[in-house]
C-alpha cells in the first residue's frame, strides 16, 4: 500500500528509500526566494512537448508536436498508448484540460537529452536534474539552457568521476560550446564545486542526500541550499524536475507555474492537481513540466475557454 506524507509524519522511524517512497498529499513547501535568486518566467524552460502517455489495454495513436530546443523540431511524433513514459497510475485523468497538458507539453525531463535512464533515480539521473535546475537557474533565455544543458550531459558530467576529472578550462569549454558565455566562468567553478559537495558529503550519490535528510522535502530544500549557485529558484526547478524519480517530492509545482495553473482554470492547488493526476508522482512531473512550458512559451490563450 502506498504510503502518504501523514504516514510517514506519523512513524518517523520509518525511512524508506527515495526511489520507493510514495508521496502524500496536501502538503506545501516553503518557498522563500532571495531576490539574487528571482528570475523573469521566460529564464527558465521545461522539455518541448514529447510526452507519452500512460499504459492502457487500448493501442491508439496519439500525434504530439515537438517544438525548438527542448523536443525533436517541430515534427509530430506519433506515439502509441502502449509505449511507456516511466511507471504511471492507468486510471484516467478526468479534467480535459490536465489531459490535453499532458498530452500536448507533458514531456519528461531531459527528454531532450542523451541522458540513459531519466525515468529511474540513479546518481546519473539525479546528477543531470541537479545540472539542468543549476544552468535554468540563470539569467538566460530557457533555450539557450536547455542546449547547455544537453551539452554538459554529452560531455559527461552526468556521471561525478567525468566531472570531478575535469579541469576548469575543460568545463569552460564545455559551457562555451553550448552558448552558455555569460556566465561561463562561474559556473565552471560551481560545477567544479558541486563535485566535490556530492563526493564529500554523499558518496558521490544524490540519493543519499535523500535518504540523509529523511526524505523530507523541506529538509532536502535546506541541504541542497549548501550548494553554490543553484538557489532557490534551482531548488524549485530541481524539485519540479526530479519529483518523477524521488516521489517524496510530489506533489510539487514551481511557484511561478501554479500561476500558470490559476490562470488556465485548473486551480493552483497542489493537492487538488495532485488528486487530479492519481497522486502518481511521475504525472505530477509531467504536469509539472507542462506548465512551465505553456508559461515560457505563453501559450495559455489554449487553454481559456
Amino acid at each position: 500500500m502506498a504510503r502518504t506524507r501523514a504516514q510517514d509524519k506519523a512513524d518517523p522511524t520509518d525511512a524508506p528509500d527515495p526511489s520507493s517512497v510514495s508521496p502524500g498529499s496536501g502538503q506545501t513547501h516553503s518557498r522563500k526566494r532571495s531576490q539574487g535568486n528571482i528570475q523573469d518566467d521566460d529564464d527558465i524552460k521545461s522539455p518541448a512537448p514529447a510526452s507519452k502517455k500512460a499504459k492502457t489495454k487500448s493501442s491508439t495513436t496519439t500525434t504530439i508536436t515537438t517544438t525548438n530546443g527542448y523536443g525533436n523540431g517541430n515534427k509530430p511524433n506519433q506515439l502509441t498508448d502502449d509505449e511507456d513514459a516511466g511507471d504511471e497510475a492507468t486510471q484516467p485523468i478526468k479534467n480535459p484540460k490536465i489531459q490535453t497538458l499532458l498530452d500536448k507539453y507533458g514531456s519528461l525531463p531531459l527528454s531532450h537529452t542523451t541522458l540513459e535512464d531519466p525515468t529511474s533515480p540513479t546518481p546519473e539521473t539525479l546528477l543531470a536534474l541537479l545540472l539542468s535546475a543549476m544552468l535554468s537557474a540563470a539569467r538566460i533565455s530557457h533555450e539557450l539552457a536547455a542546449r547547455t544543458t544537453a551539452g554538459v550531459i554529452r560531455a559527461g558530467y552526468h556521471r561525478l568521476e567525468t566531472l570531478r576529472g575535469g579541469t576548469w578550462e575543460e568545463r569552460t569549454g564545455v559551457l562555451t560550446e553550448g552558448g552558455y558565455t555569460r556566465y561561463r566562468e562561474k559556473t565552471a567553478t560551481a560545477l567544479g564545486d558541486l563535485a566535490e559537495f556530492l563526493a564529500s558529503r554523499y558518496d558521490g550519490d544524490l540519493n543519499n542526500l535523500c535518504k540523509s535528510e529523511d526524505n523530507s522535502p523541506p529538509k532536502i530544500r535546506k541541504a541542497l541550499g549548501g550548494i553554490n549557485q543553484l538557489g532557490n529558484v534551482g531548488i524549485d526547478i530541481f524539485f519540479d524536475t526530479a519529483q518523477g524519480v524521488w516521489p517524496c517530492l510530489a506533489p510539487f509545482i514551481d511557484p511561478r507555474s501554479r500561476k500558470t495553473a490559476e490562470a488556465i482554470g485548473i486551480g493552483s492547488d497542489e493537492a487538488v492537481l495532485w488528486r487530479e493526476v492519481g497522486e502518481d508522482p511521475v504525472r505530477m512531473c509531467r504536469l509539472a513540466s507542462a506548465l512551465t512550458y505553456v508559461r515560457l512559451e505563453k501559450k495559455e490563450a489554449e487553454f481559456k475557454s
